[in-house]
């Protein structure tokens, strides 16, 4: 007995991907316009994603403070950062538009760390002068600050009437005469094909910490956003430039150390008690992330690292009250030790779907913002970049998306037409029905494929690549696609999964592929090989 899967038409102005800083930000200025705005979210909009998981740490050149830094400064040090590869008109729109972007959050009502009556600003390594800035909130847990910048968010886009569809997988970008026109989406809790209609659709799913054994992301962060963009025609740039942040905690708790303490003294050190940054670059540890995740890379494999495969971070020079001031957070989680082990892991994909200063992709009706997006950063991110784009360039391309939106597509997507969509995207669709016995989000399918993919990845496509590695990688991607399509879709909880590791494959190649053609080591891609 076979059963038919339901189907669940949506139509908006505005469609947005992603419930993260970018999509909630697109969601808000483009709701403020008067237009329809859906937001889709693979889990629950403000509370799900990469966003909940950050620092909260934001870069920014903030009038009043006496810190001698300028936009100019901040443009510099993000092409220097960059390596010079950076879309220079983005980075100028970030660098100018980086205080409006805070000042607008705290209009939406983020709240910021403040030193007296003015906000608390901060170094990190690759910025020449203090301009990290922190949002601040109630968070139950260190792994989830971000909800300091997200929940304020989703509470605003919700009293301004943003439709929120929670759960839900997209799968597939709606085209007609070339132009993006919607989304389909699987319903992640129940066996619903959700067909969302749009004049405009903006792509902010993030990154793909999910192809990584070791990330800092959240797990089902898994490069979607890529394959979505891709499998629609849109232009890709510079995605062999991953960012892996060189200080991961590698015991409990887990968790990201920001690199904003090497301003104020902490260093990092192997199990010799060497403080070796200094052969490592100039910089020593104010070096930028990518040279120091190598550093790290390089002390563990060469032996000089302790047992669980790690550094440490010592933070012994920094003074007890700047640590309670400014690093509260890491002084509590570890109880005031002052040495931290620590390792790499992947971190934010500086590359993405290419974009313009409106936040424009090649392909008509589809705007990209935040992580997915690509340009920006060029061969390696600065510290607090991330989430100032996210924000910057999410009210940009909900602005200009919901202001240059044409009317919505008329076709009518009838089964017989969306299942070969589906199966001509996808590889495969069960056109014949699923077991109606387990029409639930149960999966029989092999979960060592999506492991298999994860562990190649890890191992070939990390810190430190070659032409072998990169090639066995593709080889590995090969097999794991050509078993992946061997796989029987009995019930709709394989259906989920086909269709995630699908993306995940797509997504991984489109890294691999790049990194291939680039044989020059560069920011956060280098290759031993050259």
């Amino acid at each position: 007995m076979t059963m038919e899967l339901q189907l669940h038409q949506i139509s908006t102005d505005v469609l947005i991907i992603g419930g993260g800083l970018a999509g909630l930000s697109a969601a808000i200025e483009a709701a403020g316009t008067g237009s329809k705005v859906s937001l889709v979210s693979k889990g629950k909009a403000g509370r799900s994603g990469n966003t909940v998981m950050t620092q909260n740490n934001m870069a920014v050149v903030w009038e009043g403070l006496r810190t001698n830094d300028s936009v100019e400064r901040h443009i510099e040090d993000t092409l220097t950062g960059g390596g010079n590869l950076n879309q220079r008109d983005l980075v100028q729109v970030l660098a100018t538009e980086a205080a409006g972007g805070i000042s607008w959050l705290m209009e939406q009502g983020v709240q910021f760390q403040k030193d007296g009556d003015d906000l608390l600003i901060k170094g990190s390594p690759g910025h020449s002068r203090f301009r990290i800035v922190r949002a601040e909130g109630v968070s139950k847990s260190s792994h989830t600050l971000g909800l300091a910048l997200s929940v304020p968010l989703a509470d605003r886009a919700k009293a301004l009437g943003v439709e929120f569809l929670d759960n839900i997988l997209i799968i597939s970008l709606l085209l007609e005469n070339g132009r993006v026109c919607g989304a389909i989406g699987l319903l992640k809790k129940e066996a619903t094909i959700c067909i969302i209609q749009a004049n405009s659709v903006v792509l902010a799913g993030g990154g793909a910490g999910g192809l990584f054994q070791r990330s800092t992301n959240a797990r089902d962060v898994c490069g979607d956003s890529y394959a979505l963009g891709y499998q629609a025609g849109a232009t890709l740039r510079d995605m062999e430039f991953i960012q892996f942040h060189p200080a991961v905690t590698v015991a409990t708790p887990r968790l990201v150390l920001s690199t904003a303490p090497f301003a104020d003294g902490a260093v990092l050190r192997n199990r010799l008690g060497e403080a070796y940054m200094s052969r490592y670059s100039p910089q020593a540890d104010m070096t930028t992330r990518d040279v120091m995740a190598r550093a790290n890379f390089k002390e563990i494999t060469e032996g000089r690292g302790m047992e669980s495969g790690s550094v440490y971070v010592d933070f012994s020079a920094v003074p007890l009250e700047i640590m309670t001031k400014n690093y509260q957070d890491i002084l509590t989680a570890f109880q005031g030790a002052t040495m931290i082990e620590v390792a790499p892991a992947q971190h934010f994909m500086n590359g993405g779907i290419a974009i313009d200063p409106q936040c424009r992709s090649s392909v008509p009706g589809l705007w990209v913002c935040g992580e997915a997006a690509g340009g920006l950063h060029g061969a390696n991110r600065l510290a607090g970049n991330a989430l100032t784009e996210a924000a910057v360039f999410g009210q940009r391309a909900g602005r200009f998306a919901a202001a240059e939106g044409l009317q919505s597509s008329s076709t009518s997507w009838s089964r017989p037409l969306l299942e070969a969509h589906l199966e001509a995207r996808l590889g495969k669709w069960p056109s014949e029905g699923l077991e109606s016995s387990l029409q639930t989000t149960t999966s029989e399918l092999e979960p060592n494929i999506g492991q298999d993919l994860k562990r190649s990845m890890g191992v070939n496509v990390g810190v430190i690549r070659s032409e072998r590695g990169l090639k066995q990688a593709k080889t590995d991607l090969f097999m794991i696609a050509a078993h992946l399509n061997t796989q029987s879709l009995r019930t709709y909880g394989d259906l989920l999964q086909y269709c995630q590791q699908k993306m995940m494959v797509i997504a991984s190649n489109l890294i691999v592929d790049a990194a291939l053609q680039r044989t020059i080591s560069i920011g956060s891609h280098y290759r031993e090989d050259y």
